[in-house]
């Protein structure tokens, strides 16, 4: 299977779903990762990407995408759902990982509206 674990900053797919990924990966199923911030709004963005890097091999990731939308910054708009539907098109997964849409942060409540439309003919959303 193609796995698409998508979160609002760098960090946020590891605390949420590493470990599911990590057994993905030694189940032998692809596993891309799409991060939508930089996380610059808590620390250095080059620090935030590099560990995100990193994170990605360790996981066993085939792919990383990088969005760029400004930090605490993300909403529900058209440009976020084309960049969510760029993603799914270029994996096209059978399995789509994001953070609960009733999330308390600002950016992953909207990235998790955007990923209910956007995956509307993905057959599992997981939050």
């Amino acid at each position: 299977m193609k796995i698409l674990a998508m979160g609002a900053h760098p960090d946020d797919i590891e605390y949420g779903c590493g470990g599911l990924l990590i057994t993905a990966v030694e189940k032998k199923h692809d596993v891309y990762m799409s991060v939508f911030t930089n996380g610059d709004a808590t620390s250095s963005a080059n620090t935030r990407k590099t560990e995100q890097e990193k994170a990605a091999k360790f996981l066993g990731a085939k792919d990383l995408f990088w969005v760029n939308f400004k930090d605490t910054e993300l909403t529900s708009c058209r440009e976020l759902f084309v960049a969510i539907e760029k993603n799914l098109k270029t994996v096209a997964p059978d399995i789509v990982l994001v953070n609960a849409p009733n999330d308390a942060h600002q950016d992953h409540k909207a990235l998790a509206s955007c990923a209910i439309t956007a995956c509307r003919y993905i057959k599992r959303v997981l939050f």
